[in-house]
């Protein structure tokens, strides 16, 4: 027996022995495909052997493997990658990043938790991704990327903002966005009111080239550590830090030509005039007007394509450069971007300049500094928009097609009317005298330290501060037509914006036996909030040409300060418990303070709780493996119950005096009913279940991820309803209302073809579906609305319904009798009174992104289409153009008589003949908002860009480390029945809380399409 035994053992010695002298000495390095930079640690092994090495701090491996064997390179956030060892030349492997079931991914407080231990549904955009149709704004760089989040761009106007809603919205007046969190300090993202001119929201301030990544919390499932701000969610950005092992130089910029994507249909049938009736009933036509229901035009007669020409084309340049350095100890990233952009109206324009530093070091083994800072500037010049007077698209409404709207200087230089008693400006006067200007200087600063010690233990403190001051200035210049604005008109606002946040927690890590694992944490957290505007007004210049509020009389000038101040204390713990590490169960809690609510209801908790479990690997620590190359790779399962709570908006506790109610009224301060506070206010609070599967198939080559969620808001904090006069006030403050959200998420990944091959193809779909649905509302309430969505002549307005959607609409609408007859008035026309829609919806019924990359060698070629179906659009632009008579709708059966089905007050059958004249377009059918209501459906290519980027051979003669180029089409085509310029619309922008104004068209800049330009280049 013995002898057996020694005999084996020399055979297998000798085996290793010649195995080992047929062995190579194999040497390379290991890269991102990325940037072409080194990968510290990267793990190289022999498959099927248990031989491996990790490479070093400028990536090189030296290993010893038999020729034809192959070698297996793998790095956490990138592709596995096996290559085949055909001979001992060096052989340098560069690896793409990836989706890897080890993941880790950036959650609440900017803590770091593997995928796979997650109870919630957790989206990341990588830098790449986020870059993609070069977008100024990185909400925007969003849009159909991230399943279950609806991003709305506000329209074309340089600076404009994008509005984003994750698992649809939670509050009927209050704020539905997300929380936004740079480097795990929360960031104001809000947005002044863009009524009058389009304005940005705050989020657009961080430059897309300083982000690394963007995690999506979606829901309060996956935001309940953040307490009260996270009730929508939270979006998650991890600015860029240095690497070690290299210092690199970066630089990339574009250049950029921008166009509407197009304007209204006009009418040039019928030009200049208003209808008059004389004697008999004859039509007489007065030229002295702004209307276009005049006589037909004559074939001989010049028109004009007044809307259309007054948009031009737009150019934006954008340079970005940057440098990281790093060892092993220590690192930093700097930056500098400048983004310029000239918009499609002339004299608008958006400036952002940014200056980024990001420094991190390891004082010693266990203790860590970090110190990032990030100062903005922004200066922006808009046109005025929408309902405000001087607005650029509602004054060339004011033009029929037989008038030239750039025909608007006399020979002294002074502004030209075309009608007698003209009361609105020229656009092309407004664009050079009445200048729109917006100024802004940011600083985002935060401090962080790390100590680890005692092996399991590590406590971190962050503290932050978000401070910016805006100055916004709205002239009216001298010269102007507009009533009681002749000498000029100024209105400004200076606001001071300090947010200061303090984060510190303590976290325990513990493998207890080989099978059990626990994770602890507790933390608090301070917020304050500070903000002072102080808005004046005033009319009148002394001196023409000089807008300053010291260029008018103290007596002409109004002034009003505003401050507002918050405080949140919360105290917050996370425990989880992993089993074999593939089940986990998850259990948070937090308690905030908040000034906003009375004393004795200023503390509120809320808990929740999740489980997850990797079900292929539940089989396999039982010996049962369900996973196969040609099959299932990956399947786990997960499902979480949270709740969140909401504060008050400041100042909701208190009611306040006013002056000037009205004309007759005295100036003392008085009660006015309007600013009507609740010192009973209680939180709100939302709870939410998802579940949800996470499968991979064919060694990752295919993943799905589904989530179904529903959730409820109650308790509702509504601020400023309407009520009736007889309550003794015109508003009121106070709680009620429930909401329901539901939906389902899913997002496919498809790896078209292996890694191995020279060609790469990959898909990405991500699918969304969400009912926000108004349950309840407080007393004899049927519907809360907010009038800073009324559109144009007050036809409609956006509004929460009750027994409706959140996003729903209220207008002018037909009375309807209980036997279905509409009520006719004494002229022939239905009587049109505010009404509610419980039929309308303004949110989608569902996205889907389509986002596909395909590579060979060094050619790329990347497109998204983002398909969104359902949701109605409410077109005021369309009902605007029907009331000047510009509407291709006011043509066919013009002054023709039409009788309308109904009955009148005493019940007898309408027999009276109406006359389609400008009387029924102005004040029945432009004002009647069913005829504007239209489907809002569209199938729009987002981008396409085509990149190449230079060889090594190249980059080897210019020095470089890496060289790209690449061309960008933005919006260049979109598959829509809707007749106005543009369905993606949200005129009134995210300044909107609430239900808001999304797909509300009403007299705003259109969306633009352009072509990009692009060079990145590093050395």
């Amino acid at each position: 027996m013995k002898g057996k035994l020694l005999m084996h053992f020399l055979f297998v010695l000798c085996f290793t022995q010649l195995t080992f002298a047929q062995s190579s000495k194999i040497t390379g390095t290991v890269t991102s495909s990325d940037d072409n930079l080194p990968l510290l640690g990267a793990t190289v092994l022999v498959k099927g052997t248990s031989v491996g090495t990790v490479t070093d701090f400028d990536g090189n491996y030296v290993i010893e493997a038999p020729l034809n064997s192959t070698l297996v390179f793998s790095y956490v956030g990138f592709q596995t990658k096996e290559v085949k060892v055909t001979s001992t030349a060096p052989l340098n492997v560069a690896l793409l990043a990836g989706d890897e079931l080890d993941e880790v991914i950036i959650t609440a407080l900017g803590i770091k938790k593997e995928k796979r231990a997650l109870g919630y549904a957790v989206q990341a955009v990588e830098s790449d991704a986020l870059m993609e149709g070069n977008q100024n704004n990185m909400v925007s760089g969003l849009q159909g990327k991230v399943s279950g989040v609806t991003v709305v761009n506000s329209g074309g106007a340089p600076g404009s903002s994008a509005i984003i809603l994750i698992r649809g919205g939670s509050s009927i007046t209050g704020n539905n966005q997300p929380l936004f969190v740079v480097d795990g300090i929360p960031i104001d993202n809000s947005t002044s009111s863009s009524l009058e001119v389009a304005s940005t929201n705050r989020a657009s301030d961080i430059n897309p080239a300083d982000i690394e990544s963007v995690s999506v919390l979606k829901g309060p499932a996956a935001a309940a550590l953040y307490g009260i701000q996270a009730a929508g969610g939270a979006v998650i950005i991890t600015t860029k830090r240095g690497k070690a092992g290299v210092s690199t130089v970066s630089y990339s910029g574009s250049i950029s030509s921008d166009k509407i994507i197009g304007t209204p249909n006009v009418q040039k049938t019928f030009g200049k005039g208003a209808q008059n009736r004389v004697a008999g009933g004859i039509i007489d036509y007065d030229l002295e007007s702004p209307f276009s229901f005049g006589k037909a035009i004559g074939a001989d007669t010049p028109t004009f394509n007044n809307i259309e020409d007054f948009y031009e084309s737009g150019t934006t340049q954008n340079h970005n450069l940057s440098y990281s350095s790093g060892t092993e100890k220590s690192n930093i990233y700097m930056s500098i971007g400048d983004l310029s952009q000239d918009g499609v109206i002339q004299g608008t324009s958006y400036d952002k300049t940014s200056f980024k530093i990001n420094a991190n070091s390891n004082v010693s083994d266990n203790f860590t500094v970090g110190i990032s800072a990030n100062y903005i500037t922004t200066d922006i010049l808009s046109s005025k928009q929408g309902n405000a007077s001087g607005s650029s698209f509602g004054s060339l409404l004011a033009f029929p097609a037989d008038v030239n709207a750039k025909d608007y200087l006399n020979a002294d230089g002074s502004q030209k009317a075309f009608y007698l008693g003209q009361q609105a400006d020229n656009p092309y006067w407004s664009t050079n005298n009445s200048p729109n200007s917006d100024e802004t200087k940011r600083l985002i600063g935060i401090i962080s330290l790390n100590y680890k010690f005692l092996n399991d233990f590590n406590l971190s403190y962050k503290i932050g501060t978000d401070n910016y001051t805006e100055f916004n200035k709205k002239v009216t210049g001298n010269g102007s037509l507009i009533d009681t604005r002749e000498d000029g008109y100024i209105s400004q606002f200076e606001k001071d914006h300090t947010r200061l946040t303090s984060n510190i927690f303590l976290n325990y890590q513990k493998d207890i036996t080989e099978d059990f694992s626990f994770d602890g944490m507790i933390g608090n957290s301070v917020e304050e909030l500070d903000v002072r505007t102080t808005r004046t007004s005033g009319k009148s210049f002394q001196a023409p040409g000089i807008y300053s509020i010291g260029n008018i009389l103290k007596e002409n000038q109004e002034i009003s300060e505003f401050i507002t101040r918050k405080r949140i204390v919360g105290l917050f713990g996370e425990l989880k418990f992993g089993w074999k590490n593939a089940v986990f169960l998850n259990l948070t809690g937090r308690n905030d303070w908040s000034s906003t609510v009375p004393k004795d209801k200023r503390s509120f908790f809320y808990p929740s709780v999740g489980m997850s479990a990797v079900v292929s690997d539940l089989f396999k620590a039982y010996g049962k493996d369900i996973t196969s190359e040609n099959g299932l790779t990956y399947f786990k399962l997960r499902a979480t119950w949270a709740q969140v709570g909401k504060d008050a908006p400041i100042g909701a506790l208190e009611s306040s005096l006013g002056t000037n109610i009205n004309g007759l009224a005295s100036s003392s301060y008085t009660w006015n009913g309007v600013n009507v506070g609740n010192p009973n206010l209680e939180p709100e609070f939302t709870n939410s279940f998802e579940i949800g599967t996470d499968m991979r198939f064919f060694q990752n080559r295919v993943g799905l991820d589904v989530t179904y969620y529903t959730s409820t808001s109650d308790n509702q904090i509504l601020r400023d309803i309407r009520v009736p006069p007889t309550t003794g006030t015109f508003y009121a403050t106070l709680n009620g209302g429930y909401i329901k959200n539901s939906g389902v998420e899913a997002m496919l990944r498809l790896q078209m073809l292996p890694s191995t091959s020279t060609l790469s193809w990959n898909l990405d779909f991500n699918f969304g579906t969400n009912k926000s649905d108004v349950k309840e509302l407080p007393g004899f309430l049927s519907e809360v609305y907010l009038s800073d969505s009324w559109t144009f002549r007050n036809s409609a307005a956006g509004a929460a319904v009750l027994d409706g959607s959140l996003f729903g609409l209220r207008g002018k609408r037909p009375v309807i009798n209980e036997n279905g007859q509409a009520l006719i008035n004494s002229i022939g026309l239905p009587v049109l009174t505010d009404q509610t829609y419980t039929d309308v919806n303004r949110a989608p019924d569902w996205t889907l992104g389509i986002s596909n990359s395909v590579g060979y060698k060094n050619l790329n070629l990347s497109f998204l289409l983002d398909i969104v179906q359902g949701g109605e659009v409410y077109n005021a632009t369309e009902s605007a153009l029907a009331y000047y008579g510009l509407s291709t709708n006011t043509v066919d059966g013009r002054n023709e008589s039409v009788v309308f089905p109904g009955v009148d007050a005493a019940g007898n059958e309408n027999t009276i003949a109406v006359e389609r004249d400008q009387n029924y377009y102005q004040f029945y059918y432009s004002q009647n908002s069913e005829n504007f209501i239209e489907d809002g459906s569209f199938t729009r290519l987002r981008y396409v860009t085509l990149s190449y980027k230079f060889p090594t051979e190249v980059l080897d003669k210019l020095s470089l480390s890496g060289l790209e180029l690449y061309a960008t089409g933005r919006n260049l085509f979109t598959i829509t029945n809707y007749s106005g310029a543009d369905p993606e619309v949200n005129t009134f922008g995210a300044g909107i809380a609430g239900a808001g104004s999304t797909n509300i068209d009403n007299l705003g800049t259109p969306n633009v399409k352009g072509f990009d330009l692009g060079l990145r280049f590093r050395f």
